[in-house]
């Protein structure tokens, strides 16, 4: 534990001295001493009071904190190489947002995980609209606004579990709160599930994410793709071990999968596009961690390959929009460099389950694992997603030679190394079944896109008042199926 919290506050001081000054330098040393104390911590260690009882944190270290921090030193390097040529506030803030996130998959106390979100937040604004382009600062605005409502909600529900169980500590709810018995218990847990939502970027109640993605810097992107956008999904998958809402997790992964798949079928913006399909991702993991047990692993286990191939489509299609000056996936056909046309069809290949990729790895991991409905559920998603990727197609063809490599070439490592492990670990998937399952999914998914390719739908914009008006609706309602439930 000590190792752990040592690994942080080097990586909270660092950034601190990088916006003051040697960003970069800085930047490399918190990477640097992140590995370093991982290596002093590994595998893991059991739950812990920093500070001492009652008043402590609780923080435990188990394998989603372990992979975490893993993945974080290799999403920061490629950040750190494609914009290297920033600013040294730039590289500060990063490093501080990467802090907050190693703090964060520690932590096991509500109100730190509050603090820990709420700073993230406040961060990850500041990037968002750091080249202070008009859009982006409205995005960023808005980002940090809808997360304030989010948190807002959390804290509420922060309010009601610890006026019911005396203890922020979630070791301790999951032990004195097994069921969800008193009504102020029941509406405490549920205000803490979609102020965490909000964070998260669950469908329309996180409808933020796209623009937000949208419009960031590329290596911001990347970082929010790859790394920091997972914390609140982290702290649903914590709230789920604590408390018993994982019925209420499971639907909300099933409603966030259609929906941002639906809006992500006819995003003809290539960066958009992208930002919806993580909202649909989001489906295979809350349903995962909501089920619980097993599946939980699993949707341990697809965070993270979500994480490296979601980042390298983030790096190669920012990239290629930053050299082709187009954004539209028509506009930027056969007109991609070498290194993004390469790095877009690795991640293509692993999101849409293509075998041996990171993708199909980890759906096929967590596909079995979650029982009945919910199956079939993430085999349509899957299908969905092959259907809506088929658009890239042609922006699998490289273009001309040349262009950034370094983040894309770091990330793709990531993503085949990751390719590797799950089959050496994962022997039940060199199965031919299960490569002629998966790849009849994607010819179902490419031969849907034929079809609904001339098909246009108009779909509802969703602004700052419908995404609002939806928190509230969306705590309401949850409560209310709590108390009926419960």
């Amino acid at each position: 534990m000590t190792a752990a919290l040592a690994g942080v506050l080097a990586y909270l001081a660092l950034g601190v001295v990088g916006i003051l000054g040697a960003g970069r330098r800085a930047a490399l040393l918190a990477m640097l001493g992140s590995l370093v104390c991982l290596s002093l911590w590994a595998p893991g260690f059991t739950p812990g009071w920093v500070g001492g009882e009652p008043w402590g944190v609780t923080v435990a270290g188990d394998t989603l904190a372990v992979a975490f921090w893993a993945l974080a030193p290799l999403v920061h390097a490629a950040v750190w190489w494609h914009e290297r040529h920033r600013p040294t506030t730039f590289h500060g803030l990063v490093t501080l947002l990467v802090g907050t996130c190693l703090a964060a998959v520690l932590s096991r106390d509500l109100f730190n995980l509050f603090i820990l979100l709420d700073l993230g937040s406040l961060l990850g604004a500041i990037l968002i609209a750091y080249d202070l382009r008009s859009r982006a600062v409205w995005v960023g605005l808005r980002y940090l606004l809808l997360s304030a409502l989010g948190m807002l909600v959390y804290l509420l529900g922060l309010g009601l579990v610890y006026g019911e169980l005396e203890t922020l500590s979630l070791v301790q709810i999951a032990e004195l709160a097994p069921t969800l018995a008193p009504p102020a218990l029941r509406v405490g847990a549920s205000l803490l599930v979609v102020g965490a939502a909000v964070k998260a970027g669950v469908f329309l109640i996180g409808f933020w994410l796209p623009e937000a993605y949208c419009l960031a810097p590329v290596g911001v992107a990347t970082l929010l793709a790859g790394l920091a956008g997972k914390m609140g999904i982290v702290a649903l998958a914590r709230l789920s071990e604590a408390l018993p809402v994982g019925p209420a997790l499971a639907v909300l992964g099933v409603i966030t999968g259609f929906g941002g798949l639906i809006y992500a079928l006819w995003e003809r913006d290539l960066m958009r596009f992208l930002a919806y399909h993580i909202l649909s991702q989001y489906g295979y993991m809350l349903v995962g961690f909501g089920l619980g047990g097993a599946a939980f692993a699993g949707a341990a286990y697809y965070t993270i390959a979500h994480c490296l191939f979601k980042g390298l489509l983030f790096q190669s299609g920012g990239t290629a929009i930053e050299a082709v000056g187009e954004r539209t996936i028509p506009d930027l056909a056969r007109r991609l460099p070498r290194p993004a046309a390469w790095g877009l069809a690795l991640g293509v290949g692993s999101i849409i389950g293509l075998p041996p990729l990171a993708g199909f790895v980890s759906k096929g991991f967590l596909g079995g694992l979650v029982p009945g409905g919910y199956g079939w559920a993430l085999t349509l998603l899957g299908v969905g997603t092959a259907t809506s990727f088929s658009k890239l197609l042609p922006l699998l063809r490289p273009g001309p030679r040349g262009g950034p490599r370094g983040g894309v070439v770091i990330l793709g490592v990531g993503v085949l190394a990751f390719s590797a492990w799950g089959l050496a670990s994962l022997p039940g998937l060199l199965d031919a079944a299960a490569w002629g399952k998966a790849a009849a999914a994607v010819a179902v998914g490419y031969g849907l896109y034929l079809v609904v390719r001339r098909v246009r739908v108009p779909l509802p914009k969703v602004g700052l008042d419908h995404i609002s008006v939806a928190v509230l609706l969306a705590a309401g309602l949850l409560a209310v199926a709590h108390l009926l439930v419960g």
